[in-house]
């Protein structure tokens, strides 16, 4: 089992070198490091010295799109919608958001563009983190609008089922929001492997209560009805769909080297066994049957003060599953950033470390 964190911790070089001591120390052997668009505009040449940093100590070198576009998930700022506000997502609700549209051409491009600078830095394997349309309850919007009714997916969509899109959240809309950011994987993981990169994919978990897991959703409702509004089926439904539930589909993008997805039991308020069990399950079945290696994650930031153990189990299910690929989000406990940092951070870390290193051992 290849072991690896995410990495956004520091760009100065001498803080940098150190940390990546410390990952390896912690028995990693990949680094999936975060390249934001503040990097793409300002730090090209530091990323490639982390880079160096990284293959130096034997650690593969990863690359996620943190944040960018407002498409991949990520604790960061996105410009590209500021520079371009044609791409802006457009909601049921004929808000116009700022995060671009998947299916817009120029945003596209920007992918592309930003492959191009993770070639350069010298990356080894792209990370496709979470990809997703808006997300209307990262950002506290209880309006159950859902995106996107821009001019070029009103177009994509009647060209797909040949009538209007309509405003609630139906089956078809949510079948061709998952059918758009799909295709839009396959274009860049060619485009990846064209530049000589792997390809790796991870989702979040969706689709809850079907999935045994009510609770989330019986939040959103409670949440709702706090605020005066009697809840909808279609808004709540949208609401709760991040990104795609159909793993099947999505572990057969014909370039995709590694898939798998992220079972944060502790942000999703489930039992961590039976979650990581549903979830892990079922990318490994949809690995098997499109010939891909299992990447799972365990959530390293926001673990409340007494539950770090739980990582045990995490770690305990991803080897009965038999994950080729371990990973936790992130770095330290995620100690650099307050707003998710664990409760007790170096706890985790060494929980991490050597639980990491007994995985090597035993490889």
């Amino acid at each position: 089992m290849q072991t690896g964190v995410s990495y956004f911790s520091a760009r100065a070089m001498r803080q940098a070198r150190d940390d990546l001591r410390d990952i390896a120390e912690h028995g990693c052997t990949y680094v999936v490091h975060c390249y934001s668009e503040t990097d793409l505009a300002y730090y090209r040449e530091t990323m490639h010295e982390i880079v160096d940093a990284t293959r130096a100590l034997g650690l593969e070198v990863w690359f996620d799109p943190w944040g960018v576009a407002g498409i991949f998930s990520g604790e960061t700022l996105t410009r590209f919608p500021l520079d371009h506000p044609e791409t802006w997502q457009v909601l049921s609700d004929g808000r116009r958001v700022g995060a671009a549209c998947p299916n817009h051409p120029e945003t596209r491009k920007f992918l592309c563009g930003w492959i191009d600078a993770s070639a350069a830095a010298g990356g080894e394997v792209l990370f496709w983190d979470e990809p997703h349309f808006y997300a209307a309850l990262w950002r506290r919007d209880f309006s159950g609008a859902c995106a996107c009714r821009c001019v070029v997916c009103l177009s994509l969509f009647h060209d797909r089922y040949c009538h209007p899109m309509p405003a609630e959240f139906s089956p078809e809309v949510r079948a061709f929001r998952e059918a758009s950011l799909t295709e839009l994987l396959t274009d860049l993981c060619r485009y990846g492997h064209e530049k000589g990169m792997r390809n790796a994919l991870c989702l979040l978990p969706t689709d809850l209560t079907a999935h045994g897991f009510p609770q989330p959703e019986k939040r959103v409702r409670g949440a709702l009805e706090k605020r005066g509004v009697q809840p909808d089926p279609s808004a709540v439904q949208a609401m709760m769909h991040i990104g795609v539930g159909n793993f099947d589909a999505a572990a057969a993008i014909p370039d995709l080297d590694i898939f798998g997805c992220d079972p944060y039991w502790y942000i999703f308020g489930a039992e961590p066994e039976q979650f990581m069990h549903v979830y892990g399950e079922e990318a490994r079945a949809a690995v098997q049957k499109h010939g891909r290696v299992l990447q799972l994650w365990l959530q390293a930031f926001s673990i409340p003060q007494g539950r770090e153990d739980e990582l045990l189990t995490g770690i305990r299910v991803a080897e009965e599953l038999g994950a080729t690929h371990l990973a936790a989000w992130s770095y330290e406990g995620t100690s650099s950033m307050s707003q998710i940092r664990c409760a007790r951070p170096e706890i985790v870390w060494s929980i991490l470390g050597e639980e990491f290193r007994r995985l090597r051992q035993a490889s």
